[in-house]
C-alpha cells in the first residue's frame, strides 16, 4: 500500500490533505521522514503523522447496526445519548457511513475503512439507500410523481431515485444523492409530516437486526460493497 493510500485509509484524510502532509515532511515511516506519496508501506511499519502513531496496519472491521430513534450518530454529545453507548468498547473507533438524524432509525454501517466510507458516501458513486417512511397525510401518486421529478430546496434539487407506496400505506424511497436530511426536506416542501423514517438497506446490505442490535458484516457483504464502488 502506498503512503498516500495509507493516510487516506487509516487517518480518513482526503487525497489532497494526505499529499500535502507528506510533501511538507509531516509524515514519518519507522522514524524516517518520507516525502514521497508513492512510498510503499509494509505490514508492521509504524507510521507517524503530526505526532500521532497508530501502530501500523489495523484490522479492518465492518459492522451493521440497527439505530433506534432517539440516539445521535456521534461519539460524544453533552445533551443526547449516542449510538456508541449501545456498542461494545472495541467498536468505539469505528466511524459511521453517512448519518441518520436523531429521530430516524434503521441500518447504519460502521467501519474503520476510510476509503470505503468515502466512496459509499460520495455522490459520484450513487450508492442506493432505501427507506420506509410514514407520513401524514398519507402518500398518494401525486407525491410520488413530485419526489421523482425533483423538488428545489435551499438551492438544491432533491430527488428520489425510486419511490412507491407500500401495501401498508407507507412511502418507500430509494436515494442516491446523499443530501443532508433529504427525505425530511422533500416532505416538508410538499406539506407532509414525517412520523417515522427507517433506513432498510444501504448499498447491498439489508437491515436484519432488532433495534439496538449489531453484527459484523460477512465477507460476501464486504466484497459486494467494495465491488459496488470499484474497490
Amino acid at each position: 500500500m502506498t503512503l498516500l493510500k495509507y493516510l487516506q485509509t487509516f487517518y480518513s484524510f482526503s487525497r489532497r490533505k494526505a499529499f500535502r502532509l507528506i510533501r511538507k515532511g509531516k509524515v514519518r515511516v519507522n522514524g524516517e521522514v518520507i516525502t514521497q506519496p508513492l512510498h510503499e508501506v509494509e505490514e508492521g511499519d509504524e507510521v507517524e503523522v503530526e505526532g500521532y502513531v497508530p501502530g501500523g496496519f489495523r484490522r479492518m472491521t465492518y459492522v451493521a447496526f440497527n439505530k433506534p430513534p432517539g440516539f445521535v450518530v456521534s461519539r460524544s454529545d453533552p445533551y443526547h445519548a449516542t449510538i456508541y453507548t449501545l456498542l461494545p468498547p472495541d467498536l468505539y473507533d469505528l466511524k459511521a457511513v453517512g448519518r441518520l438524524d436523531k429521530p430516524s432509525e434503521g441500518l447504519l454501517l460502521l467501519t474503520n475503512d476510510g476509503e470505503l466510507i468515502h466512496r459509499l458516501t460520495h455522490p459520484k458513486y450513487g450508492v442506493p439507500r432505501g427507506y420506509v417512511v410514514e407520513v401524514s397525510p398519507p402518500p398518494d401518486e401525486r407525491l410520488i410523481r413530485r419526489i421523482l421529478s425533483g423538488i428545489e430546496d435551499g438551492g438544491e434539487v432533491l430527488r428520489a431515485h425510486e419511490a412507491r407506496i407500500t401495501h401498508g400505506g407507507s412511502l418507500f424511497v430509494v436515494l442516491k444523492q446523499g443530501r443532508y436530511r433529504e427525505i425530511r426536506r422533500m416532505m416538508r416542501r410538499v406539506g407532509r409530516r414525517v412520523k417515522r423514517l427507517k433506513r432498510v438497506f444501504y448499498g447491498t446490505v439489508n437491515l436484519d437486526l432488532p433495534p439496538g442490535g449489531w453484527r459484523y458484516l460477512t465477507e460476501e457483504e464486504v466484497r459486494s460493497l467494495k465491488d459496488l464502488v470499484g474497490l
